[in-house]
């Protein structure tokens, strides 16, 4: 008997109960390691960001008032629907954790020809989701844990809607699709790629997705990205994220700090003494300090528009400025150091093995070739669902830009989505050219 025939879904659905018990057998492993490493942690960390989630009063008490601007309303929603007790809320973070990696490695397995690499599908995602990248954050009060959760939501249901374009699988895309976008800011860059993406392939009728589903998306992803956008310039929110952009990238160069001075920023020793200081620092100096009344009025009627003329007119760093810190946004050095204590990797040091930037560059020509024999897989019908982990993979380094452009502050935390969204897409191109050579043996 070949390989083909033993994995070949026909022999396994004479084993269906065979495939059910290991299936139990793999969720249940799954299930204990989360809980078990999670028990080892004696309280959850707090962090000064905490007190923006953590609402005593109305959820958007605090998160809406325009002096702040709009902070996205999904995490301090669902924390104060859990009650005050961070307990309570850091168990209820390692549940969504657990029911959200399970529902995605379920979607992805849907895809699979055979139950066999269905198995596969189901360990290899359940397994990546058990990587401190991860994990870690399941014991942390701040906004990761559930974004990430939502993000796997995300994906299970875009994968969902290539193997099936249907009215149900529609509105659970939508759903997902909102409180991706409501999470976090820098949720919406995806939104936005992803909407002008799905606008091209319906005007160009491509097949993977049905035409009226793409179009139907690109408009609501794009409809989505303006509110945030206008909800964005609410308040002075954004002011923080800019001077820890200009103290620490632009006031220290000389080419960079003169093209703003010739734009209006007023410079004196009251702001060169805060080079290299971040936005909070000095008792909130950028904001506060008297002297530096004239820098906040040009600050905030004209420094964003400042900002986005310089970055317009400057291609080459706009573009390549980002790698200067990409295997650190990439490989988050410092992320460990937002560990509860107690905690400890499920996988111990293996995926820290793994996931070494000494192997970085064999990992980017291997997404190389998967990548190219996905392309080929999809635009031969094989497996459209593979246009997924493409278009994933494609638009990290952008969203990794952009939110590089926007903050210089605690980067490996912004961007953490997108350098999960990195290794998940790698996984799921391995996946795929599995169960597509399959299909191909299969009907040889």
């Amino acid at each position: 008997m070949t390989v083909t025939k033993i994995l070949h879904v026909d022999t396994l659905n004479q084993n269906k109960r065979l495939f059910n018990i290991l299936l139990l057998v793999i969720i249940g492993a799954y299930v204990y390691l989360q809980v078990y490493h999670f028990l080892a942690i004696p309280d959850p960390l707090l962090f000064p960001d905490s007190a923006r989630y953590l609402k005593t009063t109305t959820v958007f008490s605090d998160a809406l008032l325009p002096e702040h601007g709009v902070t996205p309303p999904v995490v301090p929603l669902i924390y104060k629907l859990l009650g005050e007790d961070i307990n309570v809320i850091a168990f209820s973070q390692l549940v969504l954790s657990i029911l959200s990696w399970v529902f995605l490695s379920y979607a992805v397995s849907r895809t699979m020809k055979s139950v066999w690499i269905s198995l596969i599908a189901f360990i290899a995602i359940l397994t990546f989701s058990l990587s401190s990248a991860i994990s870690l954050w399941n014991g942390v009060i701040l906004s990761e844990s559930l974004s990430l959760s939502i993000f796997a939501c995300f994906i299970g249901s875009w994968i969902l809607m290539f193997e099936k374009q249907s009215l149900k699988r529609s509105l659970l895309l939508i759903t997902a699709s909102v409180l991706f976008a409501l999470s976090r800011t820098a949720h919406v860059y995806l939104l936005l790629m992803l909407g002008c993406i799905l606008g091209v392939a319906g005007l160009f009728n491509l097949r993977a997705v049905k035409r009226k589903y793409c179009l139907a998306f690109s408009v609501i992803y794009i409809v989505m990205s303006l509110l945030s956008n206008v909800s964005a310039n609410v308040g002075t929110q954004w002011t923080v994220y800019f001077v820890d952009v200009l103290s620490t990238r632009i006031l220290p160069d000389p080419e960079k700090r003169e093209y703003f001075e010739k734009h209006g920023m007023p410079v004196d020793e009251n702001l060169m003494k805060l080079e290299g200081k971040f936005a909070q620092e000095g008792n909130w100096a950028f904001h506060n300090d008297p002297n530096l009344e004239e820098f906040r009025k040009w600050l905030y009627s004209s420094g964003k528009s400042t900002y986005v003329r310089f970055l317009l007119t400057h291609p080459h760093f706009l573009i390549t400025g980002p790698f200067e810190d990409f295997l650190q946004m990439m490989y988050g050095y410092r992320l460990i150091y937002y560990a509860p204590k107690g905690y400890s990797s499920p996988l111990g040091a293996l995926f820290d093995y793994m996931d070494s930037p000494l192997i970085f560059p064999i990992y980017i020509f291997a997404a190389g070739i998967l990548a190219g024999m996905n392309l080929i897989f999809a635009g031969s019908g094989k497996s459209t669902v593979s246009l997924v982990p493409i278009i994933m993979m494609l638009l990290v380094y952008p969203l990794m830009a952009l939110v590089w452009h926007a903050d210089s502050h605690e980067l490996e935390r912004h961007v953490l989505t997108f350098s999960v969204q990195a290794r998940l897409s790698y996984i799921l191109l391995g996946l795929f050219t599995i169960n597509a050579l399959f299909s191909t043996s299969s009907q040889n």
